[in-house]
């Protein structure tokens, strides 16, 4: 994933409904993918999201199962 992956990742974790959705393809690497946000709850550090993200790269689709929590300065970290 290069910065205009991680932008979209973000983005669709900040503002897409559980359960919906957001995908694209990176035009620089033709590759797909599709994030799509599965659960939604509060930790003592802030809103956290899991999600599944789906990658097609060469043909072959791989699948991450992921959460990220937002940090205090708004961004989105990976902690699992």
């Amino acid at each position: 994933m290069d910065d205009t992956d991680r932008m979209n990742t973000t983005a669709a974790l900040e503002n897409v409904r559980t359960g919906v959705p957001s995908a694209w393809i990176n035009p620089d690497t033709g590759f797909e993918y599709v994030v799509t946000p599965t659960h939604t709850y509060d930790s003592d550090a802030g809103p956290c999201r899991e999600y599944t993200l789906d990658a097609k790269i060469g043909g072959e689709t791989e699948q991450v199962y992921g959460t990220a929590c937002r940090q205090a300065d708004g961004s989105w970290m990976i902690v699992d």
